[in-house]
């Protein structure tokens, strides 16, 4: 699907690359706008509201995803920049780098597109009755989930490509080898340091 069939979206980062090692860049947009072409603040990308990110190469949707990062948009997309190969990435989360990574050095053009539902005040169960609460939120869950539902009926039931799991399906052997090298990596580290601190004991 391309993103300009989606009437809901906006804009907020494009990637890009220096040429020297293995870290993307996310340029996020300065003077966001809504679908609507209304103004934003660029504090909405660090809100923790109900959001979905579809990530866009060469105009087209490759994947639809949710998160409930405390740290708002940025903070969901951030393990991207580098697919946590550091730590102990998830296999998503690595693979969706590897994805990213792959296009770009391919010289495709990489964007990040955003939708939010706003908040609202409900009345919430507490243990003896309700609470009036002027922050409430759907998951974001609910959100991907109805954003998947749209995407799969003009789609013949499929899911953008880069939805992996949600299509059941296995993730590429060089990604799998190259995450299990990270995890391997890590725990050698774990194990060392454990040493470390027991010489020092």
């Amino acid at each position: 699907m391309k993103i300009s069939d989606v009437k809901t979206c906006f804009k907020i980062a494009d990637v890009s690359w220096d040429g020297k090692g293995t870290k993307l860049s996310f340029d996020y947009l300065e003077n966001l706008k809504d679908e609507n072409g209304n103004d934003l603040p660029s504090s909405i990308l660090k809100e923790n509201i109900s959001r979905v990110y579809l990530i866009v190469v060469d105009g087209i949707i490759k994947k639809i995803g949710c998160s409930e990062d405390k740290g708002g948009m940025k903070g969901t997309l951030s393990i991207y920049k580098d697919g946590g190969v550091k730590g102990r990435p998830s296999i998503r989360s690595f693979g969706i780098w590897y994805f990213l990574f792959h296009a770009i050095t391919k010289g495709h053009k990489i964007e990040f597109y955003m939708i939010y539902q706003e908040n609202f005040s409900a009345k919430v169960k507490g243990l003896f009755g309700y609470h009036n609460v002027k922050n409430a939120s759907i998951s974001p869950k609910l959100l991907e989930e109805c954003c998947t539902i749209d995407y799969r009926s003009v789609e013949n039931n499929n899911f953008p490509d880069w939805n992996i799991q949600e299509q059941a399906s296995d993730w590429p052997t060089e990604i799998k080898q190259q995450h299990a090298k990270i995890m391997e990596e890590s725990s050698k580290k774990k194990i060392a340091k454990g040493r470390k601190e027991a010489k020092r004991a």
